[in-house]
């Protein structure tokens, strides 16, 4: 594919995107959807954060052709000079030296965006997560059997299974306010995090809350948008009767549901 043309940084809609939760290897990842939003991306915003969680496991024999060509338009993009594009190190990516080397690309623990208007805390959030911390062995076991269940079962099955999970250990929450603590005390108003799946957005303690949600549920699939003082969740991609000419997406109208996460767009 060639390389999309460099437009102008004053002629970009969006100071930054925040995308997370890819799982590419996992067989319920929305990886073509993945691709034509990098493309997007690349010419739509200054700065591109993918925030944790590309790969579902360090078994590259899983990743289909399609899951190569996300890695390979995301190291083709992270070579260009009008974008910079950050890769959030996950739970599910494996050590960030080893990551790094192999798909070329700037990896972080964690990565504060400041436009001058936005302070935005961007980091993956398991290291607030509780349980797999507690239970490294029951998590790898789950992950193990998982895997399993998305290769013999219906993809909605799959889907269903992985959302009670992570609703049951309740990392919503847990997340949130590890979260926000840990944003105010390096002086930012706003945070993003991926991991738990669920995307919302929050205030707490005078910091905005965004968890991103992740790219393996059916489509529209979250992001986070900044324009200047805006922090917001976004969705890709829009439907077709209102999607406009350059096909910018918009911010879905928001409904609270459970665990205070927001309804995705019909």
């Amino acid at each position: 594919m060639a390389d999309s043309p460099i437009v102008p940084l004053d002629d970009r809609p969006y100071d930054c995107l925040v995308m997370s939760d890819l799982h590419l290897g996992s067989v319920v990842s929305q990886a073509r959807l993945i691709e034509e939003f990098l493309e997007w991306a690349a010419t739509s915003t200054r700065e591109l954060i993918i925030n944790g969680d590309i790969f579902d496991d360090l078994n590259f024999n899983r990743l289909s052709k399609r899951h190569f060509a996300c890695l390979r338009t995301i190291r083709r993009h992270s070579d260009r000079p009008d974008l910079r594009l950050i890769w959030i190190r996950g739970n599910h990516d494996g050590p960030a030296d080893i990551i790094s080397h192999i798909v070329g690309v700037e990896i972080k623990e964690e990565y504060i965006f400041d436009n001058g208007q936005t302070r935005l805390m961007i980091l993956h959030g398991d290291q607030f997560d509780h349980f797999i911390t507690r239970y490294k062995y029951v998590t790898a076991i789950g992950c193990g059997l998982f895997y399993y269940i998305q290769r013999l079962a219906p993809h909605n099955a799959a889907r269903w299974i992985r959302r009670v999970s992570k609703r049951w250990q309740r990392n919503g929450r847990l997340v949130q306010r590890g979260a926000v603590e840990y944003a105010k005390s390096k002086g930012c108003n706003a945070v993003t995090c991926g991991h738990t799946h669920l995307p919302m957005a929050a205030e707490q303690d005078g910091v905005r809350y965004l968890n991103s949600g992740t790219w393996t549920e059916h489509p529209p699939c979250p992001f986070v948008a900044v324009v200047g003082a805006d922090v917001r969740l976004e969705w890709w991609p829009r439907p077709k009767a209102e999607a406009p000419a350059d096909g910018v997406a918009i911010e879905a109208p928001v409904g609270i549901e459970a665990e205070g996460s927001v309804a995705r767009p019909s």
